[in-house]
């Protein structure tokens, strides 16, 4: 089948082909039926014209580059707070931090604003308070409500690839097959995108790192280490979510121990060592470490019980994700997340390179998000940006 517009856009996306020459030389289409293409990209308002991209067989050819209107993405990261495992199974655990963000369609951070929110209202009271405070953030960076393009949320939950709905979200009760994305339709009225947490930030990694091997995405993992634990997988060059959209939900496989889960059960990873496990061990052991951002800090410090603790959670860790990596035979792991420290990466490494057959890891790059703490964020916007501008996509647009 012949490169339709859709096709062509991905070419001047990647840096493939970014002159009428370059899409000629790699489609092997016609001259006219490629201008007449990229002609209909450019008064669609996605690519245009950037200057002389130089002489090309005796001729200067003009450069073309993505750069879509009205196509800036809202985006909403919802971490929940950290406490110590057990609390929530009491009610304790309600607090959330909400990070908004106005994101353009290359996956740059034009304004932000954090967003304490109470998640034991519910979803009924949460979800508007994150679309009133986009209407906030929109207003402050004084950027038109015309100009959004797309909304994506991310939450520490399952999303449904097919309802697009929290399914069973273990830390969120009263969640589970929640319309929000059908409530944010109802303010904005652009594609709205309700992706897990770490699934968001293994696509915005993948996409930042371009993990190929002879032009072919390869399978990549990212990790999330934080007060939770999750991974999200990309398979393919797209996210893959499993049947309901728990795949990658390590943080409830049993690795033994007595510690009480937050989902109720005894011994899972998660509350054995994400962050909050890490917190109330070290409390129990007399250290005085009240948030995340402490445990960070003294771990960078050198400090040893925080170090033995940080090894003992990472050799868990990296002894699950063994497993995943003799499963899926990734080219990349990337770790993310608060707790995404040398210590905490350097255990991963050793128990996935104790646990996991050679030939697994002989080609395995593990290493640290390149996105930082944006990663979600990021991740997010290049989620609705993708599928806006997806090759279909562009091609149902332009008929």
């Amino acid at each position: 089948m012949a490169a339709g517009a859709g096709e062509i856009l991905q070419l001047i996306r990647s840096g493939r082909a970014t002159t009428r020459t370059q899409v000629l030389e790699l489609t092997g289409l016609s001259r006219v039926t490629v201008a007449q293409r990229m002609d209909a990209l450019v008064a669609a308002g996605i690519v245009r014209a950037a200057g002389d991209a130089g002489a090309t067989g005796g001729r200067r050819s003009e450069r073309f580059v993505f750069d879509p209107a009205d196509s800036l993405v809202l985006v909403a990261a919802l971490e929940l707070g950290t406490v110590p495992d057990g609390a929530a199974l009491q009610g304790a655990q309600t607090s959330a931090a909400v990070a908004l963000a106005v994101v353009d369609p290359h996956g740059a951070l034009l304004a932000r604003a954090p967003l304490a929110v109470d998640l034991a209202a519910g979803p009924g009271v949460v979800v508007p308070q994150v679309l009133d405070g986009f209407d906030t953030l929109l207003a402050d960076a004084g950027i038109k409500p015309a100009e959004v393009g797309g909304v994506a949320l991310s939450v520490p939950g399952p999303v449904d690839p097919d309802s697009h709905r929290l399914s069973d979200p273990p830390v969120m009760p009263g969640w589970g097959a929640w319309p929000v994305v059908e409530t944010v339709r109802e303010r904005f009225d652009v594609p709205v995108h309700l992706e897990n947490d770490a699934d968001a930030m293994a696509y915005g990694e993948f996409t930042e790192l371009g993990v190929r091997r002879e032009g072919r995405p390869q399978p990549f993992v990212l990790v999330k280490v934080s007060g939770f634990l999750g991974a999200g997988l990309v398979i393919d060059g797209r996210t893959y979510r499993g049947t309901d959209g728990g795949a990658g939900d390590i943080g409830h496989i049993d690795v033994g121990g007595d510690a009480v889960c937050r989902c109720g059960r005894r011994g899972c990873l998660a509350a054995e060592a994400g962050g909050a496990a890490l917190l109330r061990r070290l409390g129990e052991a007399g250290a005085d470490v009240g948030s995340l951002a402490e445990l960070r800090e003294l771990a960078e410090r050198g400090d040893p019980l925080v170090t033995a603790e940080l090894d003992r959670a990472a050799g868990l860790i990296g002894r699950v994700l063994a497993v995943v990596v003799g499963v899926l035979n990734p080219a990349d792991l990337v770790v993310a997340g608060e707790l995404a420290v040398p210590a905490m990466i350097a255990g991963i490494r050793a128990g996935i390179y104790a646990g996991a057959q050679p030939r697994a890891t002989a080609r395995l790059r593990i290493r640290p998000a390149v996105l930082g703490p944006d990663a979600v964020l990021i991740g997010l916007a290049r989620v609705a940006v993708d599928d806006r501008f997806s090759a279909e996509a562009v091609d149902a647009r332009l008929g």
